[in-house]
């Protein structure tokens, strides 16, 4: 099992860490110098200068080949938000034993919702345009609602029977709040 390693040399601490970027897993390590840290990554063939502090929103990389990068960071619950150039990175970083820990917990699957329409914001309900039992096509009108005095018109993704229809005209309904069931035709 791999362990977290740190090692002094005068005010320098050296520690490698498990960083998973999209489906790219590695160790990094790292080499404080003063306000810039050295990082090396197996998957990257040079090294690279970080300028970063937790709480920066920007982060700038410097690789010894001469690249340079500036990069928006955000933090999240369990890692980092990595924006650049149109790309949006989601990142964990953690200590390699935590990592070897990881691909036993059970990976939490979120509902398949794509068989209910779905109030998109708080508001009330116009109109109901499909009843119990009717095939809609893709592009479909099924609903209106409005919020903030402004109508709302919920069209079908795909082609599916209505089985059943939970909201009528007049429902003032939450976020997230069911108006419609399908099911496959």
């Amino acid at each position: 099992m791999a362990r977290r390693e740190q090692r002094r040399s005068g005010a320098t601490t050296v520690s490698h860490w498990h960083v998973t970027a999209g489906e790219v897993a590695t160790t990094v390590t790292l080499h404080p110098h003063g306000l810039e840290t050295v990082v090396d990554a197996a998957w990257h063939s040079a090294a690279a200068r970080l300028s970063w502090h937790p709480g920066d929103r920007l982060a700038r990389l410097d690789w010894s080949d001469g690249r340079r990068a500036v990069l928006k960071v955000s933090q999240t619950t369990s890692g980092f938000r990595i924006r650049y150039r149109g790309s949006d990175l989601k990142v964990l970083v953690v200590q390699p034993h935590v990592a070897a820990l990881l691909s036993h917990m059970p990976v939490k699957v979120p509902p398949d919702m794509s068989r209910f329409l779905l109030c998109p914001m708080p508001g009330q309900v116009v109109r109901i345009d499909v009843a119990e039992g009717d095939i809609v096509e893709d592009g479909q009108t099924l609903a209106i609602v409005e919020a903030m005095k402004m109508e709302n018109v919920l069209k079908a993704e795909k082609r599916a029977r209505v089985s059943k229809v939970h909201a009528v005209a007049g429902a003032v309904l939450a976020v997230d709040q069911v108006i419609l069931e399908f099911e496959a035709v």
